[in-house]
């Protein structure tokens, strides 16, 4: 474990008995708080630099033991070991990531969308409308819980962190938001018969009160794995009663950071069934849009964040190679801030590269390239459900995520040696083999549910009872 981590849940833990008597609706809220958001930049780094910045060493979390502290917070929030009767499952749209045709596979009397908006329907189920529930109930007053939060950090002025002003501000952002979040999922659980619910990550605010107030209601909570495992903040702790994930890496992540194998559920994630099912476009159209040659080798490269001088030296070796067309798919984060800059030298460059942003679908391209590059992305999986080569990147520094290293000789540190055996994957039969060789042996242990759908509506029916699948998809 960094220092950081150490450092981390060290904090966690002191922030959560620090409120421990911050109850709402029997719900302590500083279980509400995305912890890791409220840590600056200085004080992550200081954290990195000071193994021992909130405690001696004998007292940092062990691994198997950063679990089992939440699951006992969590246990104490039960109101009732009974079994709701049968009732619907709520799918909480934000972060679900679901297709339109996931959706469709739900039955409509079984089931109901919580979203922000208020449509009377998504892809022909029933939407509950967050605006609605908010406007309903009796709405708590968030200024006592504020007022207490002052009087206990004005003791804490010299804390490296409760005593940070940029700590306490956006503590106190945010709880009126968690005391406006359980006003309205108790409203929601008081209208309707809830036998589980889905979320697709528990980071924000409305899926973690949903998870707790399942735990308070004995209603089943279910969170899909939303991307690549690439840390414990964005993955931990869990607070809905399975994580579901994509194969054994993670099941094995979890089970080492203290979950109960229970705990963990291989499904998949929903979103890629359409890997299976879904019809591309043509490949002339395909050709055509990147006004690409059929008869040149098509590498896609996605890129990740902060990592330019890696993806500038792979590109820089594929360009001496003119049979190689290059796709250059950007991470959302890049686009959205605009960090595309070295991207846009690379294409002026080289002719036969393009940057997809938006333009097409991941889906449209995979089927269509010779092989794919990244690093921490979850696109290098997605790739290799296309059946494709895959070369990864390691990542520098001093978090190590090690998730696709099982490719061994297809993981790199150099982005030269990278693009160079790249080169060879498409030129060579028996290099290409030896890929394909690690791709199998990847999937086959880390994604061996094809239908993901199916899936976790098995899960659901385990241990609700109740069949949530549409009789008739559309």
């Amino acid at each position: 474990m960094s220092a950081y981590l150490a450092n981390y849940w060290v904090l966690y833990r002191q922030y959560i008995d620090l409120f421990q008597t911050f109850r709402y609706k029997d719900i302590p809220l500083a279980l509400i708080s995305n912890f890791y958001q409220y840590i600056s930049p200085e004080l992550r780094e200081s954290m990195e630099e000071n193994p021992e910045l909130f405690g001696p060493a004998d007292q940092h979390v062990l691994e198997a033991h950063i679990q089992p502290y939440f699951d006992e917070k969590k246990q104490a929030i039960k109101e009732t070991n009974e079994t709701p009767a049968e009732g619907k499952v709520i799918l909480h749209f934000d972060h679900l990531r679901f297709t339109d045709g996931n959706y469709r596979q739900f039955d409509p009397e079984k089931t109901a969308v919580l979203a922000r908006w208020s449509l009377p329907d998504h892809c022909g189920l029933p939407v509950i409308s967050r605006l609605e529930l908010n406007r309903a109930g009796k709405k708590g007053n968030s200024d006592p819980y504020i007022e207490k939060a002052q009087s206990i950090l004005e003791q804490l002025s010299s804390h490296p962190a409760f005593g940070s002003k940029a700590f306490q501000e956006r503590l106190y952002k945010d709880i009126p938001l968690f005391i406006e979040a359980l006003d309205a999922i108790d409203v929601l659980f008081a209208s309707e018969n809830i036998s589980a619910v889905v979320v697709g990550t528990t980071e924000d605010i409305y899926s973690r009160v949903l998870a707790l107030m399942c735990a308070k209601r004995n209603a089943v909570s279910i969170c899909l794995q939303h991307g690549a495992l690439m840390g414990d903040e964005a993955f931990l702790p869990v607070f809905t009663d399975y994580q579901a994930v994509f194969g054994a890496y993670e099941a094995g992540w979890y089970k080492q950071k203290g979950c109960r194998p229970e705990q963990i559920i291989i499904t998949g994630h929903p979103r890629f069934d359409d890997i299976f099912s879904r019809e591309p476009i043509d490949k002339e159209v395909f050709y055509r849009k990147l006004s690409f040659l059929p008869s040149r080798q098509t590498v896609l490269i996605a890129t990740q964040p902060f990592s330019d001088e890696f993806y500038t030296g792979v590109l820089e070796e594929l360009m001496k190679h003119k049979h190689i067309q290059l796709i250059i798919k950007p991470h959302p984060w890049e686009i959205g801030k605009n960090k595309l800059d070295v991207y846009a030298r690379v294409l002026r460059k080289h002719k036969a590269c393009k940057m997809i942003k938006k333009e097409m679908s991941l889906y449209d391209i995979l089927p269509y390239v010779d092989a794919a590059v990244t690093q921490t992305s979850t696109v290098g999986l997605e790739a290799m459900l296309f059946q494709k080569p895959v070369l990864i990147g390691k990542s520098a520094g001093a978090r190590h995520y090690p998730y696709y290293h099982s490719l061994g000789e297809f993981a790199f540190d150099d982005p030269t040696a990278l693009a160079q055996e790249l080169i060879s994957v498409c030129g060579s039969p028996a290099k290409y083999q030896q890929a394909e060789q690690a791709r199998r042996a990847f999937i086959a242990a880390n994604y061996p549910v094809q239908n993901s759908t199916d899936a976790l509506c098995d899960v659901l029916q385990q241990k609700t009872g109740v069949d949530f699948r549409r009789v008739d998809p559309l």
